[in-house]
């Protein structure tokens, strides 16, 4: 055969030759009786007994010579068999039905039958091409319809089987090539006689021609890689006496550089590292080194196991007081074990205290698993102790953070109800009857429990935008009003606009009557929603106020005038007066609760001391509170006229 399109590389195949059988002549006419019995009968066994090995295609080789021996004549006269038939449909003239199909018959029947793939899918053409125009309806057709597709069903298995022992033939060439190439490997590596090895390469050569054909997915890999090898071989058998030279004295060199390394390996202090770098160095004395000449062999070996002695030596030594250590580090564990089963002894109970349970117990974990060196009984013992009270806590924890996830589905869950609802009533615009229902959700929103970082800054950067929103709406007083509000909304902010005031002299009383003018006036521009309103009266007093800080008064005068505003614009809105009442309430309560403080203070001082700094610094103090008190009363009675 052709491996890789390489023309010097030919095989022949390798099969058994088949067991020939004595069978009865097969009848000519496939229509008859006497053909169908006999195919019945003899048809598995001839396809067995005439199945003739594939001709080698190099016809110089022994196989070639053996396989025309024995299978020449009875190929050669198949082929004139075949080649009748086909002249018989040529002389004809006229293409008939019956004549084709015996002529695909008999080439399917051909021992080379492979060869002929082409000549008898032109007849299977024809044939199904007839079939379609004749008659078929005729008895003669329908017969010559069975026998062709029963020809074609024969003709099937046996592609089968043929393309199936191809295929398992094929693989099984491919390992024995295998096999060849190892060997051929193998040679290189023999300190032998270059005549024999050449011997032996011979052979394994010729063998690899015989080995007939591999799969075709690994033909080109098997011969470059057979090529490879040959090649290497060749070179090896060239391979001068200088070169091997060369070799010996570079393995000198690294085996003296083991030997350098191995006689350092004394001064490590740990034996047992040292114990496992010599065990290298002897790996790599063994497996990576090939020989040094004689002369230097026994030398350099001696200097190794010199080396190599010592380190033995000090492991003996070590394993003689291993048990004291061993009987060490089994405490060692045992007190980190301790430790582990202590985290256990105590739960937490919050998410920030598992935390520090875990990293406390990982860093336990990672100071158990450093201490090494345990005897073997007493070792399995520890690790099983280990493994029970790591499962132990894993456990826990587990439990702890699958219950952790049920609250925090609620926690979830409870915070989306809250962002609904505070969107519901900004959709349903009831803004200024929530206020207090919103001060509500915000509380209960920080009572919510915890939650993973990143679920609670999504859960409040939808939150927080609501509420934000809620409270411009709030302060702007634009809350969806009616068409009617929305323009007393818009006269009432332009005419705060417009509030101007001229810092020409004026007395208390005129500026007074001024400023009830103006808030008379901008109360008769009309009523919107209660919120709406408190929101223009803070925008009139704030501009009104602003305009009387300006004015040359007495600060106390500035601020009672600016009560009284306050309450002019707010008399009718008796909430909001109810809440001043209970301010002033609350703010004279406790300065009263400061003034009976100092008072009981000066009781300590007998009156010979009224000189004393102290003294004097409460008893201004105490005076102080008293003005602060009249001032506060002084509103007090102003708003409960109102």
């Amino acid at each position: 055969m052709k491996d890789s399109n390489k023309k010097s590389i030919k095989s022949s195949s390798d099969s058994e030759n088949p067991v020939k059988k004595i069978i009865p002549k097969m009848p000519k006419d496939k229509r008859t009786k006497a053909y169908k019995e006999w195919l019945l009968k003899y048809g598995d066994q001839k396809s067995e007994s005439n199945d003739i090995p594939e001709m080698p295609s190099d016809k110089r080789t022994k196989a070639y010579k053996e396989w025309m021996k024995q299978y020449g004549d009875q190929t050669l006269n198949e082929k004139k068999e075949s080649k009748k038939s086909i002249s018989k449909v040529k002389r004809s003239g006229k293409i008939n039905l019956s004549d084709l199909i015996d002529s695909f018959i008999d080439y399917t029947n051909l021992n080379d039958w492979f060869q002929k793939r082409k000549e008898i899918e032109d007849l299977r053409s024809k044939i199904n091409l007839l079939l379609k125009t004749s008659d078929p309806d005729s008895v003669e057709n329908r017969k010559l319809k069975s026998s062709f597709f029963q020809t074609l069903k024969n003709f099937s298995n046996k592609k089968r089987k043929y393309f199936n022992d191809l295929s398992s033939n094929q693989k099984e060439n491919l390992l024995k090539r295998q096999e060849l190439i190892e060997k051929i490997k193998s040679l290189i590596s023999v300190d032998e006689n270059p005549n024999n090895l050449y011997s032996k390469f011979k052979v394994l050569k010729e063998k690899w021609h015989n080995t007939g054909q591999v799969p075709i997915s690994d033909r080109n890999n098997i011969w470059e890689t057979y090529r490879h090898h040959v090649s290497k071989f060749y070179d090896f058998l060239h391979l001068n006496r200088d070169l091997r030279e060369l070799d010996f004295k570079h393995n000198f060199e690294e085996k003296s550089k083991i030997i350098e390394r191995a006689e350092k390996l004394d001064e490590i202090d740990d034996i047992m590292k040292a114990s496992r770098d010599l065990n290298d160095l002897h790996r790599l004395w063994k497996n990576e080194l090939g020989p040094v000449s004689r002369e230097h062999s026994d030398d350099l070996w001696a200097r190794f196991q010199s080396a190599s002695h010592k380190i033995h030596q000090k492991r003996q030594n070590f394993q003689k007081e291993i048990s004291t250590i061993q009987e060490t580090n089994f405490e060692k564990k045992q007190n980190v074990l301790i430790n582990m089963r202590g985290l256990l002894s105590k739960l937490p109970i919050t998410h920030s205290e598992w935390q520090n349970k875990i990293r406390d117990f990982e860093r336990l974990k990672t100071e158990f698993q450093s201490i090494k060196n345990l005897q073997r009984n007493k070792n399995k013992k520890t690790w099983n102790d280990f493994r029970i009270t790591t499962k132990e806590f894993n456990l826990a924890k587990n439990n702890f953070y699958k219950n952790q996830k049920k609250e925090l589905k609620i926690s979830i869950d409870s915070k989306k109800k809250l962002i609904e609802e505070v969107s519901n009533i900004i959709e349903s615009n009831k803004i200024s009857e929530n206020s207090k229902r919103l001060k509500i959700i915000q509380e209960e929103w920080k009572k919510i429990g915890y939650l993973p970082r990143k679920i609670s800054n999504s859960l409040w950067n939808e939150f927080k935008p609501l509420v934000n929103k809620y409270y411009n709406i709030l302060k702007s007083g634009d809350m969806n009003l009616a068409d009617e509000e929305q323009e007393i909304f818009d006269k009432k902010s332009k005419f705060i606009d417009k509030i101007k005031f001229s810092k020409k002299k004026f007395t208390l009383d005129e500026l007074n009557k001024t400023f009830r003018s103006i808030i008379t006036e901008f109360t008769d521009i009309g009523e919107v929603n209660l919120n709406t309103s408190n929101v223009l009266n803070k925008n009139i007093i704030k501009k009104i106020s602003s305009i009387i800080s300006s004015l040359d008064f007495d600060k106390d005068e500035k601020d009672k005038l600016i009560f009284e505003l306050e309450i002019e614009l707010s008399k009718n809105d008796t909430e909001e007066i109810n809440k001043k009442i209970m301010f002033i309430k609350r703010k004279i309560s406790d300065l009263e609760d400061e003034s009976n403080q100092y008072q009981n203070n000066l009781e300590f001082f007998s009156n010979s001391s009224t000189e004393n700094p102290l003294f004097k610094n409460v008893s201004i103090k105490l005076e102080s509170i008293k003005n602060k008190i009249e001032f506060w009363k002084v509103k007090l009675r102003t708003i409960q006229k109102v």
